[in-house]
């Protein structure tokens, strides 16, 4: 007999869930806010190199995964867990829970055994996302925490225009400013601007293609 995670995800019980459709884009637009704040644990441009494509991978997996499957094609385990904590959050609490400490604990090992600052970055974003997530379960926080959603819908052109002022600084102010002041500080405060003008960009409905393309309608499992 063989266990079979993905069948005993779709029979589990479903007593109390909550689907939160807005929380994937919410939690998207979170990472690319955070992202360029840990870059100022950076010391090199390599390391905002490797923070961004950390970023971008996992900014993929979690459109990849709430991403609808095809019609009677079973889905793999871990895609469907992940679809299930996403969008049902509250149900999948005690997992949320347990990322955030695992995240803690990854951070903590990158941080005195392996010293790699992108791993460091990693852990801390996991551990924040993770924070994030049971946050807006609560709805006096998640008022606030949704309005980080138009910013995920547009992932891929921010995670682009974070990637083009990254590189922009550092050919324009590092050289005469040191990696800190020139391209780390100002970096980590462009987050802000991206988020009011996603706000602003959706609200008059100016969605382009390479927005569109990176923003995945929510169907149930």
């Amino acid at each position: 007999m063989t266990f079979d995670l993905a069948e005993r995800l779709q029979r589990l019980p479903r007593t109390g869930s909550v689907r939160r459709p807005e929380l994937p884009d919410a939690l998207r637009g979170f990472a690319l806010f955070v992202m360029p704040m840990l870059g100022l644990l950076g010391a090199s441009v390599l390391d905002l190199v490797a923070s961004s494509i950390a970023l971008l991978s996992l900014l993929v997996a979690m459109s990849f995964g709430i991403r609808a499957g095809q019609p009677g094609k079973k889905p793999a385990a871990v895609r469907l867990l992940a679809r299930r904590m996403l969008l049902e959050s509250i149900a999948y609490r005690h997992l949320w829970v347990r990322l955030l400490m695992a995240a803690l604990a990854f951070s903590f090992v990158a941080a005195t055994v392996l010293q790699q600052t992108a791993l460091i970055a990693l852990g801390l974003l996991l551990f924040a996302m993770s924070a994030f997530a049971l946050l807006f379960q609560q709805p006096r926080w998640r008022q606030w925490l949704r309005k980080l959603a138009p910013m995920g819908r547009m992932t891929l052109a921010n995670w682009l225009a974070q990637v083009l002022v990254a590189t922009a600084l550092f050919y324009a102010l590092e050289p005469r400013f040191g990696l800190l002041l020139g391209v780390a500080m100002p970096f980590a405060a462009f987050p802000v601007l991206q988020a009011v003008l996603s706000c602003r960009l959706l609200a008059r409905g100016r969605m382009r293609p390479v927005e569109s393309t990176s923003h995945d309608l929510q169907q149930p499992a």
